[in-house]
């Protein structure tokens, strides 16, 4: 076994801390930094994230994949806006021009507030949970059909449907959701469930969920967590470290314009996606969980998402991304606040030592039992 590290490239340095987080900049230099940054510091993979008033992320897929080597890219995209056979088509041909298996689908289907409707999709929320699992199951049948075919189905008629371009290898699909509707949907097509950083006994039990529908329904199913981290040199600097990012978040809100305050309002009070409700009831409870997690930065956003971080020295935050990986973690989503400069810091002072922890740890559990005692 090992764990692969998904980390984020967005389309501008803006973010909780550096600048509004839904501002409208394109930054090509500061894409093509970020993924380089990333590439060097040995993460597997990038997000690159999609949003209703953002750039095309499969355009800036393309170009990532153009100015790194070996990183591999999982593209936000949502079913819904394009055809199924389209986007297949799309995913393999940006595969094939990157070379090698570079390339992967986030399949999103959940918003926050009034995000798909600005793009004309107005299907409710379970609904639309079937309308992707029916999308999914195009989006397989044409990347391995080797003849064209038919589809029937409720929400996509297809007659004779394929790709003449043919995958180097079948692109992952990767998923997120914790609604009945998700569950219903992405465990048994999804490879990759991506989930947020919640404390060890919530996450353990979600992790149990999700692979057992996966094997009810005949696949393997990979889990990624996500957890930010904050490194100190000791244990005191690091909380130090996390105090300075959450009084710079706050102190960022504070400053906004009225306008832009209640913006922010509207957007967290209309989140209706269980995974944010429940992460922001569990930061409700307290700051600090298991230790390390801290779910402070959490509570000041309100919105959920990748908001979790493990604070430590690097060998405490090691340690705590262990427990996660003993529950059945086999991805970290790892993402920073100042991404670049961040994704730089965790190629120095965290990446290789979790790796060779992880190692560690796996050479420990197929160790013959009379070994390990020696």
């Amino acid at each position: 076994m090992s764990v692969e590290l998904i980390g984020y490239v967005p389309h501008t340095r803006s973010t909780e801390t550096t600048g509004l987080w839904w501002s409208d900049d394109f930054d090509l230099s500061y894409i093509e930094e970020t993924a380089q940054a990333h590439e060097a510091a040995g993460f597997d993979w990038v997000l690159v994230g999609q949003s209703s008033w953002g750039p095309d992320p499969m355009i800036i897929a393309a170009h990532v994949l153009r100015v790194t080597q070996r990183l591999k890219v999982f593209v936000a995209h949502r079913p819904g806006f394009v055809q199924p056979t389209v986007a297949a088509r799309q995913a393999v041909t940006l595969q094939r021009i990157a070379g090698g298996d570079r390339v992967g689908l986030h399949i999103i289907t959940g918003a926050p507030g009034g995000e798909l409707q600005r793009d004309g999709d107005t299907l409710p929320d379970d609904e639309r949970y079937r309308r992707t699992a029916e999308y999914i199951d195009v989006l397989r049948r044409t990347w391995v059909e080797q003849s064209p075919f038919d589809h029937h189905g409720a929400y996509f008629e297809v007659r004779q449907g394929y790709s003449s371009v043919r995958p180097a290898a079948v692109p992952a699909v990767s998923f997120a959701g914790s609604s009945q509707g998700a569950l219903d949907a992405g465990p048994g097509r999804a490879d990759r469930y991506m989930i947020w950083g919640e404390p060890l006994a919530e996450t353990g039990a979600s992790i149990d969920t999700l692979r057992r529908l996966a094997r009810e329904r005949g696949r393997d199913l990979a889990i990624s967590v996500s957890l930010r981290a904050i490194i100190g040199e000791t244990e005191a600097q690091a909380w130090q470290k996390a105090q300075a990012l959450y009084d710079r978040a706050e102190a960022q809100l504070k400053a906004s314009r009225a306008d832009t305050a209640t913006h922010l309002q509207q957007v967290a009070a209309k989140i209706d996606s269980v995974g944010a409700r429940k992460l922001d009831d569990i930061a409700k409870l307290g700051d600090v969980h298991d230790e390390r997690l801290w779910l402070g930065f959490t509570r000041l956003v309100g919105r959920g998402g990748s908001t979790a971080a493990l604070v430590g020295t690097r060998e405490q935050v090691v340690e705590s991304y262990l427990r996660y990986y003993a529950l059945g973690a086999r991805a970290f989503y790892l993402r920073g606040w100042d991404i670049a400069e961040d994704a730089r810091a965790y190629g120095r002072d965290l990446i290789p030592a979790l790796r060779a922890a992880i190692a560690a740890a796996d050479t420990a559990d197929t160790a013959p039992a009379s070994g390990r005692h020696a």
